[in-house]
């Protein structure tokens, strides 16, 4: 009785040690969602759940600073705001707050300061990069700053300039954002107490449209993903400067058609992975020691419209927008999906990790 009671101590002692579950929050049209799994400690697939929370609808992106999520979305027209919610147990959000952004124009992209001081707003159809003063609990106190960019290139969509991106290094000393309309990455220093000072800004080809980017894990380069000629750059960044260093197309050469590049990641093996939006695939790009790209293959998203992408636990998680959909990937010699969701067109994911 005794060695049986022992031998159930210790099987229970490994599940509690071993059971770690996973989740992830998804925005778009509908709100968001939950995506959850738990592997019990035990090396089978993972059963992956999916559960509505808010109903807040027009999410266009979302950031997480430890236990407060940022959603941007349109009100209604010309109102837009960022809503901020508390990650209660479970993943469930409280919401806290509701900054209404002045003017008509909304962000499509928001990203936390590494100190948890400002929210970066970029405003794709406004022209402009808003910083949010934040309070630590997770509401929004004002609007610190607001830089207006001008310019134009050589596409037709192209006309004025567009915001797409903006975060902060890996090192925290500046913020780096994207401009779609004027094919620049403007640069900026980060100070805990006056925000954002403007420097100086670099031009990639025209007509590269840059979207968003990554970072590689030391910092020292800069990744961009170009929507409009559905390239990936790569950039040394020393002293606080960036120089090109590489251009490589996200298609094969065979195919023709329309494509537009979306999100960037950098995968734990340290490839690069961006979707590839008309192709309706994913890239595979390797990096060089020098920062030089090689575009390794493209496979299937198997779906309309790859928006999104994440990593977690060694799994792909993919949001195709155009098919609603939602899916789960895992890498054997191929990557192959193992999971798949309906939701109505998600536009972004933003993993949790809970013990």
């Amino acid at each position: 009785m005794k060695k049986t009671t022992l031998f159930l101590i210790a099987v229970s002692a490994f599940f509690l040690a071993g059971c770690a579950s996973r989740s992830l929050y998804i925005g778009g049209n509908d709100g968001i969602h939950i995506a959850r799994y738990s592997n019990h400690g035990l090396p089978i697939p993972r059963s992956w759940s999916l559960k509505k929370l808010v109903d807040d609808v027009n999410i266009s992106y979302m950031a997480l600073h430890k236990r407060t999520l940022y959603a941007a979305r349109r009100v209604a027209k010309g109102v837009c705001s960022v809503d901020v919610f508390r990650v209660r147990r479970n993943g469930l959000l409280k919401k806290n707050d509701a900054f209404v952004i002045p003017g008509s124009h909304g962000y499509c992209h928001i990203s936390v300061s590494k100190d948890g001081k400002y929210l970066f707003g970029s405003s794709y159809s406004g022209g402009f990069l808003d910083v949010l003063s934040l309070i630590p609990d997770g509401g929004v106190i004002k609007l610190k700053q607001r830089f207006t960019f001008s310019g134009a290139s050589i596409h037709k969509r192209q006309k004025k300039s567009h915001p797409h991106f903006a975060a902060q290094t890996p090192d925290g000393k500046m913020v780096l954002v994207a401009d779609l309309g004027t094919d620049k990455l403007h640069t900026f220093s980060y100070d805990i107490k006056k925000g954002l000072t403007q420097r100086e800004s670099v031009s990639l080809p025209p007509g590269s449209g840059p979207r968003h980017l990554s970072f590689s894990a030391d910092g020292k380069f800069v990744f961009a993903a170009n929507e409009l000629n559905n390239t990936v750059s790569s950039f040394k960044l020393e002293q606080g400067k960036l120089k090109m260093v590489s251009v490589c197309s996200l298609l094969p050469q065979a195919w023709s058609g329309n494509s537009y590049a979306g999100a960037i990641k950098l995968s734990p093996g340290g490839k690069l992975f961006v979707t590839n939006r008309g192709h309706n695939s994913l890239a595979a790009v390797s990096v060089s020691a020098e920062g030089k790209l090689k575009l390794e293959n493209t496979f299937s998203s198997e779906g309309d419209f790859p928006y999104d992408i994440e990593f977690l636990q060694g799994e792909l998680l993919l949001v195709n927008m155009k098919s609603d959909q939602f899916s789960v990937w895992q890498k054997g010699d191929e990557w192959k999906r193992t999971a798949v969701f309906t939701l109505r067109r998600p536009m972004c994911i933003v993993p949790v990790i809970e013990n």
